[in-house]
């Protein structure tokens, strides 16, 4: 999750009433650790506004983890049992559809997670280099095609979020990521994948990353 994504998403939720989406089920939540020390931004404008509302959060992640309250699978029925049997009436998303080949039953089993009229929040890059975790298909959508991905729901907000740049990732290890780009230019036949994506990732240092954001209401 981008800093763009938890602002969005802290406003987002802020606007409902807590009885409307409590408990919510953050999917692909990672570790306390991420969280709050890694990306701190995403407690800070995400979970930790939903607890001083006395809003409920489940975190749950394919891996153990402290911080992880469901450890489940979302392609597993098994999985989805354990996280419907917590009763959410909604759920977040983040970037997670680039990650996966089948992306229409990742929606169709979101959708499964919460009761009619339970809310989805949904975010994938639409301009990002390739991340792979441990794929990255490069599905890069548009709010439009992100939304499509949810036929027969009401779609209340598409928008496409901007901000940050790869700068955010090279002021942190300016000299180490500027000499390993420099040094890769030299020997793409070492690895012409690794080549590209290195080569790639500078396009971001002079254009924003964006991102395709989509609120839903299961019909």
């Amino acid at each position: 999750m981008m800093r763009s994504d938890a602002a969005w998403l802290g406003e987002a939720l802020a606007r409902l009433d807590p009885a409307d989406i409590s408990p919510v089920l953050n999917l692909g939540s990672s570790s306390a650790k991420h969280r709050e020390i890694d990306q701190p931004y995403i407690h800070e404008l995400v979970f930790a506004p939903l607890a001083a509302r006395g809003v409920a959060v489940i975190h749950s992640d394919i891996k153990a983890a402290e911080g992880v309250d469901i450890v489940a699978d979302i392609f597993s029925d098994e999985g989805v049992a354990a996280m419907r049997a917590r009763g959410p009436k909604a759920v977040l998303c983040t970037h997670m559809f680039e990650h996966v080949t089948d992306r229409e039953e990742l929606s169709r089993r979101i959708l499964s997670l919460v009761p009619p009229g339970g809310l989805f929040f949904v975010t994938v890059p639409s301009s990002y280099h390739q991340h792979n975790d441990p794929i990255d298909t490069m599905f890069r959508p548009s709010p439009k095609e992100l939304a499509a991905l949810f036929p027969g729901q009401t779609i209340l907000e598409q928008r496409e979020l901007i901000g940050g740049s790869y700068w955010m990732h090279v002021r942190k290890r300016p000299v180490t990521l500027f000499f390993r780009h420099f040094l890769r230019f030299w020997f793409p036949f070492l690895g012409w994948n690794a080549w590209k994506r290195s080569m790639g990732k500078l396009y971001w240092l002079f254009h924003p990353y964006k991102v395709a954001a989509v609120v839903g209401r299961k019909a």
